[in-house]
């Protein structure tokens, strides 16, 4: 078995009082940084000299809370004869875990997914089957956001085909003209919505620069008036605090390898249950016996019997899901929720994306999107710069680090591993690129 350095000897402890490292202090500072700095030696690969990884947005680098919990996995692959029942077991555990961690209204309300565009279909589908009254049909819309993330936009173009409108707000654009990569709120979607309006879809933070959307706002607005709002929160969930049920979501899919750091191939989706009664009883667009509450034990099918979903979000799940991924996904939530800490985390975030955006600042570089803690994410910043020039240089032996080229420019985002000296690292390669000719 791998040990794993002082982990389980820090238990978290939130001080609901505090709210920043810079407003809380210097004490609170020097705290969060000596607590992640313990942290950092759970991630081997931050130990690697030539690798200034700031690239955790995409998929950060496994630790050892997952390895061992992995190499467990496969221990009882290999030794047990009965290992579902434990594997089993962990997938329960790892269900209360998520659900604690987004503040669901109970475990049954979470179900696993392949990953978010399973979650996003799932329920699409699920709405799209509701019938007259309930779901969506053939002259009603959508409204989504244009620099949403494409997994969610395909999902709702598919609906076209059966005389649904899908429509896009234009923010790219505006974006252009003015300079600024603004948070989406209720007013940015109200002049779009009207009385065909079904569903809206949107990531409570966006991946494209960061922006923290005002979906509480937007639920505020638009659920009372029967409007569906499913949530993409993969850039959310094990990065800051959430509350699924203060936000007012009709649902919220999410991937588990970003914030939680599972491997890829395991999701969930959160369906309300208040949004699940509005939804009647809907059939999922897959159906597995996982599903079924009245499977027989004796695994054949009476045909003549009904057939009795789960009442929540279970009913969504396979029986075949990726169960080195609820084992993985059980280990590493609970080392989230009671050793590191989602306040912690949250603060720790903001305060690495601060020392970046001092560091820009002296070098006369733009970070795009919003300024406003209440309106950017912890994690995510995009630097002004063309990433086809930089890029060979940011990424080569001299430089080492690993990011994100977007539309945008260069996304650089953090993971609870990391530390402002990778900032002062990136710092360095920069400099390193001006003193070779390259420019802003």
């Amino acid at each position: 078995m791998v040990s794993r350095p002082l982990a389980s000897q820090i238990p978290h402890k939130p001080n609901p009082n505090s709210s920043s490292p810079r407003e809380d202090g210097a004490d609170e500072e020097k705290r969060l940084v000596e607590k992640f700095a313990t942290f950092r030696r759970l991630v081997p690969i931050m130990q690697n000299p030539d690798v200034i990884f700031l690239n955790a947005a995409a998929a950060p680098p496994s630790n050892l809370i997952v390895h061992e919990a992995i190499t467990k996995y496969s221990s009882d692959a290999l030794y047990s004869a009965e290992p579902y029942t434990s594997w089993r077991a962990a997938r329960e555990e790892a269900r209360r875990l998520v659900a604690r961690c987004v503040h669901a209204e109970t475990p049954e309300t979470v179900a696993f997914t392949r990953d978010t565009t399973e979650g996003l279909g799932g329920f699409i589908r699920a709405l799209e089957d509701a019938g007259v009254g309930r779901g969506i049909g053939e002259g009603d819309n959508v409204v989504v956001v244009d620099n949403e993330h494409p997994n969610m936009v395909y999902c709702w173009l598919a609906l076209r085909e059966r005389g649904v409108q899908v429509r896009i707000v234009p923010t790219v654009e505006e974006a252009r003209r003015t300079g600024r990569v603004e948070a989406v709120g209720p007013e940015t979607l109200r002049p779009w919505v009207d009385g065909r309006t079904r569903a809206i879809g949107i990531s409570s933070v966006s991946f494209d620069a960061g922006q923290w959307n005002d979906v509480e706002g937007i639920c505020r607005e638009f659920r009372p008036r029967g409007i569906h709002v499913l949530a993409d929160v993969s850039q959310h969930v094990g990065i800051a605090r959430i509350d699924v049920q203060k936000m007012g979501v009709s649902a919220a899919a999410f991937s588990l390898h970003k914030g939680l750091n599972c491997p890829t191939g395991i999701g969930a989706l959160y369906i309300s249950p208040k949004a699940f009664q509005e939804l009647g009883n809907p059939v999922p667009p897959i159906v597995n016996m996982a599903a079924v509450r009245n499977m027989s034990e004796s695994l054949l099918v009476n045909a003549d019997e009904p057939v009795d979903y789960f009442p929540d979000a279970r009913r969504f799940e396979h029986q075949n899901m990726s169960l080195v991924g609820v084992v993985a996904a059980a280990a590493f939530t609970k080392f989230y929720l009671e050793v590191l800490g989602p306040d912690d985390v949250e603060r720790y975030l903001y305060h690495l994306t601060e020392s970046l955006r001092r560091e820009c600042e002296n070098l006369g570089i733009r970070v795009v999107g919003p300024t406003e803690r209440r309106e950017r994410a912890p994690h995510i910043c995009v630097l002004e710069l063309d990433a086809e020039a930089w890029g060979p240089h940011l990424s080569s032996r001299f430089g080492g680090v690993r990011f994100t080229a977007n539309r945008l420019g260069i996304r650089v985002s953090f993971g609870f591993f990391n530390s402002v000296q990778d900032v002062e690292r990136f710092s360095q390669v920069v400099r390193l690129g001006f003193a070779r000719g390259l420019h802003i």
